[in-house]
């Protein structure tokens, strides 16, 4: 998902320096954001924006269908303050023949009343009004030039379009944005049409047909420079680009095309009408917006560069998971985050080999360490967080993606990508759990993963392993004695390998993968001769800080 330019990562910003950037809800939580028996199909977007204020005006139809005999939905909508000029003041709600039907405003959402249609489709109307206060960032960029973005992570689209703002209600959506005529308009899906209008102005309108959660339906106004970079798949990837960073930033932008077929090759079918990778005044680092990634302004270089490339390959990634196969609920943020995280540091594996890997999974566990540090019960699965912001961490991110390296080792290869492609093609375009991917790696692989994801998805920390050798000559055998030392009292179970090396550095052999479940534990290793050094988990498959006594 996103990058925020401080604080922890969300998406991943600037891979060298990551730090700019379920359990089921609890009763009542998911009823603060979502609405059960109300699913919206379609969006059709209309706003008005000004270059003489920072007011707008919208008007949306939402196509939705109710599985009960209600007569009362609401959609998220933040309203004005009495002591604050931002805020939308809805000024009439109708049915698509006109027919005027009761609103009212309050607690942030439009409530309307409606004949009681189950299972039917409706179509509502809403008009209004209003500067937002968030969700669309109306500013200057760095040039000094007005400019218009959306931004709408966690659940800031209610600030300036009417929606039922949770992951969770995925829909098509189309915008129709009358601007300046100075303006280029970029959003979701497939360009309709631009066409002049009076007074110097521009309607240019967006289609997107693929279903997507409301967290990434954005649009973008500003003086572009666009670049074709071709095409994959028959996806057009394009960079959008301020004229006066645009020969930087094209080639910043140009890597998208190769990650793009990296993922399409390695996950499956791209899923939406293009690629756009658009330079903007995001509060992240990047913004994974459906088929048109913001980024922040500032992480402009201007030559090939392996941090930008981790950059692009995060947010790209989303594009498979956050954005298609998305996380039911905010708690579940690690099934976009992790992901997203985890396939970025796999990108730069493909594209620089192994040793890159290494490096980045070992800042990436430095992170965790710091993290779990300061927040020693906190776990990846967090359904009590009451500021979503704050689940944009490294448990989120970072030991996301650990887990999921885990899991390629535990599985292997050739299973683990099989069962990434089988969750992808059984979630694309809909909402998953982290026990829908449990369910999905345990088909594939005919392996029990209940432990494995309970311990490194519900517990909090990571092990903690001080250990030694001594070598038995009587015995042949090198003992190995190995504790955890966590001060959560929780043990893992965790798989264990020992390099046995020679005078000159060199691996002689390396032991059986060993299993550790207990808080302390010997291991017997026959061997003919002593060795000059043992190093435990030489692969760097599992997350845990390893201390040797002695050392």
């Amino acid at each position: 998902m996103k990058e925020p330019k401080k604080g922890f990562l969300a998406g991943l910003l600037l891979l060298a320096a990551v730090t700019i950037t379920r359990a089921q809800l609890p009763i009542g939580y998911a009823a603060r954001y979502a609405q059960p028996g109300v699913d919206v199909q379609h969006y059709a977007f209309t706003l008005t924006l000004s270059d003489s204020t920072n007011q707008i005006k919208g008007e949306t139809t939402i196509r939705f269908t109710r599985s009960d005999d209600r007569q009362t939905v609401w959609f998220d909508l933040i309203s004005p303050r009495d002591s604050s000029e931002t805020g939308m003041r809805v000024r009439s709600v109708s049915l698509s023949d006109g027919k005027a039907v009761p609103f009212s405003q309050r607690n942030d959402r439009v409530f309307i009343n409606l004949p009681a249609a189950p299972n039917q489709v409706t179509d509502v109307v809403i008009r209004y009004d209003g500067t937002p206060a968030r969700g669309l960032i109306i500013s200057q960029n760095k040039f000094g030039e007005r400019t218009f973005f959306g931004d709408n992570w966690p659940n800031n689209a209610r600030n300036y379009l009417p929606v039922v703002d949770h992951p969770s209600d995925k829909a098509t959506c189309s915008f129709a944005v009358n601007a300046p005529a100075t303006y280029r308009v970029i959003s979701n899906g497939k360009l309709q049409s631009e066409s002049n209008l009076p007074g110097g102005r521009k309607l240019t309108r967006w289609q997107e047909n693929t279903p997507i959660p409301t967290k990434v339906m954005v649009i973008g106004a500003a003086k572009f420079a666009v670049e074709e970079v071709g095409s994959v798949s028959g996806v057009p990837v394009q960079s959008w680009l301020y004229p006066n960073d645009s020969q930087k930033g094209f080639v910043d932008y140009r890597p998208a095309k190769e990650i793009l077929q990296y993922f399409i090759n390695k996950v499956g079918p791209y899923s939406y009408e293009k690629l756009a990778n658009v330079e903007s005044t995001t509060i992240f680092g990047g913004m994974e917006n459906a088929s048109c990634i913001f980024y922040n302004e500032k992480i402009i270089v201007g030559k090939k560069d392996s941090d930008v490339e981790a950059l692009l390959a995060h947010e790209i990634a989303h594009q498979w998971f956050g954005n298609s196969a998305t996380e039911a609920d905010w708690s579940q943020l690690w099934l976009s985050e992790g992901f997203a995280t985890y396939f970025s540091a796999l990108y730069l594996e493909h594209a620089y080999g192994k040793d890159t890997l290494n490096a980045v999974m070992n800042q990436n566990k430095g992170q965790i360490f710091r993290f779990s540090a300061l927040k020693p019960k906190g776990t990846i699965v967090d359904s009590m967080a009451s500021n979503l912001m704050d689940l944009l961490n490294p448990n989120s991110y970072q030991k996301g993606g650990w887990v999921l390296h885990m899991l390629r080792h535990e599985l292997g290869d050739e299973v683990f990508w099989k069962g990434i492609r089988a969750y992808y093609e059984k979630y694309r375009n809909a909402n998953a759990q982290s026990s829908d991917l449990q369910a999905v790696m345990e088909s594939v692989s005919g392996k029990k993963l209940g432990q494995f994801f309970q311990q490194w998805l519900h517990q909090p920390g990571y092990p903690e392993v001080v250990w030694g050798s001594k070598y038995d000559a009587a015995k042949k055998a090198l003992v190995i004695d190995v504790r955890q030392a966590q001060r959560t009292g929780v043990v893992f179970a965790i798989p264990l390998t020992f390099s046995i090396r020679g005078a000159n550095g060199r691996e002689i052999s390396r032991t059986a993968r060993l299993s550790m479940t207990e808080q302390n534990q010997t291991f017997t290793v026959p061997l003919s001769t002593k060795p000059v050094s043992v190093v435990i988990d030489p692969d760097n498959t599992v997350l845990m800080r390893a201390v040797e006594m002695g050392k």
